[in-house]
């Protein structure tokens, strides 16, 4: 291909194929409903929303996820000869052939590859890296190398079953981004059996697997695969953890034999998890132990993950991205360690996954001394439920648990959260949507 036209390239995956594209000397233009700081950062033409008049002379077309094929920009791409390109199609060719880790899982995929660029660096082995966030050792969430190819691999898109890597690591896998019964979409699995076959075919292709001695989905899929594990009953774990308020320290052990003290800047027991995932995919590359706690000890953490953003009225206010119950669950944990007043902003993201799971996000927030309850960030999903009635059912069902709960629009949740602030609080905003606008603003607005 050589000349490109990127739908989507404000997203955070579609700006990093961009990235990548051009610096191997594709010519990229792109658009998005709505472009912002990554297109602008792109340096390329980028049009607003998406319309068949934007393609001009490009050979390829590449669509994001979500879009579906009869939408007229991908109309017209194919009525005209240009190749048409989903998002992992691409990726998949820019990783195949070459010496390759991808990572996936429905938690900390985005964490575990953050680590693994840390420690490639480390290594001096000129990474070319794709991540789904942001990584301030990029800068940035790509970065073009000549070593080894490192990619954040989506499991929410059914077509990550045929990216073919030397080293696939899976985090762990739960029910999430299954569509409901009797409904299609380019960016759900139609059913958990589906979901567990697209990563067994991900595992199954690569030279070697990475996944959790504890995960029993992926210890059923992995069977028969040329695989190797971590966490407890693995080769890889770790001993004498001391979880702390900004971080971690633990002995890092190999097959009995201890490669030394890891210390981790990110908080929680799950990016302990994390880094064995990373620590093993290392090893299963031929990297040493050396290279490996340096990469760990060094990684800063990716953007919206715990993410310190600032302080109103002497309250700590902190950005996650955690949007699945899991997440949400270990981000409050970790949260815990800093021995403040836990107060939450918490929008939803997804219609039809907070559909399915608003019983299990209340479980989950439940933790929290006080939760404000946002619109659901629908995604552009229509569902038989207004965003507005289900993130109310789920400051119900927190109040219902003695949690004090309540549903607010931005603007008032913004204003709540500004005028009730004490020194003593944790304001932890947290959702993939765009309530990270609000942690900025809470922290450095007035």
């Amino acid at each position: 291909m050589k000349r490109v036209h990127v739908m989507g390239v404000e997203g955070v995956g579609m700006s990093a194929l961009a990235h990548l594209l051009l610096a191997e000397g594709v010519a990229v233009t792109g658009c998005d409903l709505a472009p912002g700081r990554r297109a602008e950062a792109l340096g390329i033409p980028v049009y607003r929303g998406h319309d068949p008049d934007h393609l001009r002379d490009e050979d390829t077309l590449i669509v994001p996820t979500p879009i579906p094929l009869d939408h007229p920009e991908v109309e017209a791409a194919r009525a005209r000869g240009i190749r048409v390109l989903r998002r992992m199609e691409l990726l998949a060719g820019l990783l195949g052939g070459k010496p390759s880790i991808g990572v996936t899982g429905t938690h900390g995929k985005t964490t575990t590859t953050g680590m693994l660029a840390s420690i490639l660096l480390e290594a001096g082995l000129d990474p070319w890296v794709f991540l789904g966030g942001e990584l301030s050792l990029l800068p940035g969430n790509a970065r073009y190398g000549g070593g080894p190819r490192l990619a954040e691999v989506d499991e929410s898109d059914p077509l990550f079953q045929g990216v073919r890597v030397s080293v696939a690591v899976a985090t762990n896998l739960e029910a999430d981004h299954i569509a409901p019964p009797g409904q299609r979409a380019p960016n759900y699995h139609g059913s958990l059996e589906e979901l567990k076959w697209a990563m067994r075919g991900f595992l199954e292709g690569a030279g070697v697997a990475v996944v959790p001695a504890f995960d029993p989905f992926l210890m059923e899929l992995s069977q028969g695969i040329r695989r190797r594990l971590f966490g407890k009953g693995g080769e890889v774990w770790a001993e004498r953890v001391e979880l702390g308020p900004t971080g971690s320290r633990f002995l890092l052990v190999h097959k009995g034999r201890a490669l030394g003290q890891a210390s981790l800047q990110v908080p929680g027991a799950h990016n302990v998890q994390n880094a064995l995932a990373a620590g093993l995919a290392a090893l299963a590359f031929g990297l040493e132990a050396e290279a490996i706690l340096r990469g760990l000890a060094r990684f800063p953490g990716v953007g919206r993950r715990f993410q310190r953003v600032g302080e109103v009225k002497g309250a700590l206010v902190v950005d996650d991205y955690a949007h699945h119950p899991t997440e949400v669950r270990a981000t409050l944990e970790a949260a815990g360690y800093l021995g403040r007043r836990i107060r939450v902003l918490f929008q939803p993201h997804r219609l039809l996954r907070t559909q399915a799971l608003w019983r299990e996000f209340a479980e989950a927030l439940a933790p929290a001394q006080e939760v404000v309850v946002l619109p659901v960030y629908t995604a552009g999903e229509k569902g038989e439920v207004s965003p507005e009635a289900l993130s109310r059912r789920i400051a119900e069902a927190l109040r219902e648990k003695g949690v004090a709960a309540r549903f607010l629009e931005g603007e008032e949740a913004l204003a709540y959260a500004r005028a009730t602030a004490r020194p003593e609080d944790l304001w932890l905003t947290l959702g993939a949507g765009d309530v990270t606008e609000l942690a900025r603003r809470l922290a450095h607005e007035g």
